[in-house]
This record gives C-alpha cells, sequence and structure tokens, in this order.
C-alpha cells in the first residue's frame, strides 16, 4: 500500500453523546499509556530486576482559538470541567472519509483536568484544555 500523507486541518475533536465538533481546534494530542511495576532486583539474583505491566491510561490534551459568540462545544467542556461531569472525546486524525482516515480515539468517560482561556493581540481568544480517561477507552 503506497504512502498517503494527511493533511494537518483533516483532524477533529468531538464531543457528547452524539459527537459534536469543537470549532476553532487547531491541534490534540493522546498519550496512551501503561503502568509498569518494578519487582527486585532481590538477594541472590544477580541483580535482576522483574516488571509487570499493570492497567492502561490515556491522558491529552487540545487547545484553538475561541470563534466570535463562543463555540457550544467548546462550552461543554468547560461546562463539564466546572460541574464535575464526565465528558465523551472523539479525537480524529484523517478527515471523515475512510480513505483518508488515521486514528480515532474514543474516550467515553473523559474528565477534564484543566481548561485554559486566554486572549492576546495576534493569536485573539484562545482555549486550551487538559483530559484524562476515566475507565475505558478505544483506538481505532
Amino acid at each position: 500500500m503506497p504512502y498517503s500523507s494527511i493533511r494537518g486541518f483533516d483532524g477533529a475533536v468531538s464531543e457528547g453523546v452524539t459527537p459534536t465538533a469543537l470549532l476553532g481546534i487547531t491541534d490534540w494530542e493522546g498519550e496512551i499509556s501503561v503502568d509498569v511495576t518494578v519487582d527486585g532486583p532481590f538477594l541472590n539474583d544477580s541483580g535482576t530486576k522483574y516488571k509487570t505491566r499493570g492497567g492502561v491510561d490515556i491522558k491529552g490534551k487540545a487547545k484553538g482559538k475561541v470563534p466570535g459568540g463562543k463555540d457550544s462545544a467548546q462550552t461543554a467542556v468547560i461546562t463539564a470541567l466546572t460541574g464535575g461531569t464526565n465528558l465523551n472525546l472523539v479525537l480524529r486524525q484523517g478527515d471523515a472519509a475512510q480513505s483518508n482516515l488515521a486514528y480515532t480515539i474514543t474516550v467515553p468517560t473523559a474528565v477534564i483536568s484543566s481548561v485554559k482561556l486566554g486572549q492576546d493581540s495576534k493569536n485573539g481568544s484562545t482555549i486550551e484544555f487538559d483530559f484524562e480517561g476515566n475507565g475505558t477507552f478505544t483506538v481505532s
């Protein structure tokens, strides 16, 4: 299969039960990790360390610009943080067409751990938020 580039602006971040795209998002990232427990070294065992895999987790962030009049999906992210509720997040690489779709991460019970709102003379109004998985997630 030949290599096919994915345009930078084809991705998306969506939220909600029926995922609604957040407007103005410029980039996102999700980091998947696994807990590793280390045992050892033990006496009379040549200094060997033994590692065991534990739980799998995801965390990430997204940032972008706030459109004039705000965006209801961006507001839902802020409300999830201030209201202490989980949020269904869908992060997509590529466009929705199967021919140009890369990975999609779905976090059905994301915890919004921080939101940063800003304003500067060069970039205008900005939003950044961090999330963590709370339970299962999928990568497809």
